[in-house]
């Protein structure tokens, strides 16, 4: 077999075009980590098989499903994993009483979010959708709602609902229950296509793995990773010249890609093209916003293929995305703040210091709130003897003025009787604060509104 690499390539475009495609294929390897773990994993509690709900009945906590940095606490999901290669699906959303929260959210095989409906723009109406991959063309079906084509065949899906209160998941089970994924041939009672060729998902390799589910495979294999599993996914048009220049180190969807072919030079040049790629996804990660009051909340990484296509700052933060809290929701949902240092810029940290947030009002949301104290390192939620680990708008036992302001205590041992409803335990060690935000207004868009800083006070001893 000889080498793919157009040999009319220098070694400094080689690596240019390397880093630009490693960039690129960075999500979709992240992505895939993640669906060959749950999809087919048998270590996993997050196990998800393809074409059915997986529904979460618990929230998030030191005991349970602790292994997600950042999880949620706020609401319960479901999730599932699609195969639209055969024909499209049909989802069906039930009706929710009242205000309650709730959203759908898809996303492609590249990890751009191409889906989201629900309390903010639709409402909480009954709902059906159909959900189809790029090949598929044809009328809206009857009793469908909206027609919704995603540029990959394999997708993820997820829906949140939240909880309002103790007691309230029930409730929700019953809810999550409801939804159903049909198969759009059974949705109109008709036989179902030939099954397509059976799809090949081989395990990553180990050395591409970093952590749980973490697949990114720093070398020169990645273009034959690249190219299996670009067979799950659309070349979008506007991308055909992208894909033009990439074919100049062997990436082609489906093709074979043999590394141990390439010259001394071409295998060199390609991973400097990967540690370049790999340089500038890191100097971002490190680098991704300008603080406010100690809060880092950037709003340009997450979207659909409208935002996060067109240039290489968009692929990088497409890819940075994936890195930092993969399938998170895009700002105009929600917008999510990390606070890990105090208004002085010194690191958080329950053993040095307690710390007070002072809100003049509620945050600017159409939808609710919350915050999340989790471990610095890991992320992970850590066990309090007080078993609480967020504040929000569902707590009505915060103090609120006139206005709708309040102050959140955040230290590890309890305040005085009187100020036990904003207290928002931390651990006796280096932690950080998560905010969600969801339906934020436009002056939390444009950041004119300043998040509170978190001011330290010296333990009392």
């Amino acid at each position: 077999m000889t080498s793919p690499i157009d040999p009319a390539l220098s070694s400094d475009t080689i690596t240019a075009i390397a880093e630009e495609a490693y960039v690129y294929a960075f999500p979709m390897m992240i992505a895939y980590g993640f669906f060959h773990r749950q999809t087919m994993g048998t270590d996993t509690p997050e196990k998800q098989a393809i074409g059915r709900f997986t529904h979460f009945r618990i929230l998030g906590s030191p005991t349970f499903n602790n292994v997600i940095p950042w999880i949620n606490t706020d609401t319960l999901y479901s999730a599932a994993w699609l195969d639209l290669r055969r024909e499209p699906v049909v989802l069906k959303v039930p009706q929710f009483e009242g205000h309650r929260f709730q959203n759908v959210q898809a996303a492609d095989w590249y990890t751009m979010n191409f889906f989201t409906r629900g309390t903010l723009d639709v409402g909480n109406a009954a709902r059906t959708y159909l959900l189809a991959g790029p090949d598929w063309s044809g009328p809206s079906p009857p009793g469908v709602d909206e027609v919704v084509t995603a540029d990959s065949w394999i997708i993820k899906l997820f829906t949140r609902i939240i909880v309002e209160g103790p007691g309230d998941e029930a409730a929700i089970h019953a809810l999550q229950d409801r939804y159903a994924l049909v198969p759009l041939s059974a949705f109109l009672g008709l036989a179902p296509p030939p099954a397509p060729p059976a799809a090949e998902f081989p395990a990553p390799p180990a050395s591409g793995l970093r952590g749980r589910g973490f697949f990114e495979q720093p070398s020169p294999e990645f273009i034959g990773t690249f190219n299996h599993l670009m067979t799950q996914a659309a070349v979008h048009p506007d991308e055909a010249a992208l894909f033009e220049r990439f074919a100049g180190i062997g990436v082609a969807p489906g093709a074979d890609f043999d590394a141990s072919v390439l010259t001394p030079q071409q295998a060199a040049a390609i991973q400097a093209g990967i540690d370049a790629g790999r340089a500038r996804i890191e100097h971002r990660l490190a680098n991704l916003d300008t603080p406010v009051n100690g809060w880092v909340y950037p709003l340009d990484l997450r979207g659909g293929r409208d935002r996060l296509t067109g240039s290489s700052g968009a692929y990088l933060a497409r890819a940075v995305a994936a890195r930092y809290a993969i399938w998170g929701p895009g700002a105009a949902e929600v917008v999510y703040m990390v606070a890990e240092v105090d208004a002085a810029g010194a690191a958080l940290d329950g053993s040095a210091a307690t710390y007070a947030m002072t809100f003049d009002a509620a945050p600017p949301v159409d939808g609710f709130w919350s915050y999340t104290v989790y471990d610095a390192a890991t992320r992970l939620l850590v066990p309090h003897p007080s078993g609480r680990y967020k504040r929000g708008d569902r707590d009505a036992d915060i103090r609120r003025n006139a206005n709708g302001g309040f102050t959140l205590l955040l230290q590890n041992a309890p305040p005085p009787a009187d100020r036990l409803g904003d207290w928002l335990p931390v651990p006796a060690g280096p932690f950080q604060v998560v905010g969600r935000l969801y339906g934020p207004h436009a002056t939390l868009l444009d950041k004119t509104y300043a998040p509170p800083p978190l001011v330290a006070r010296p333990l009392e001893t």
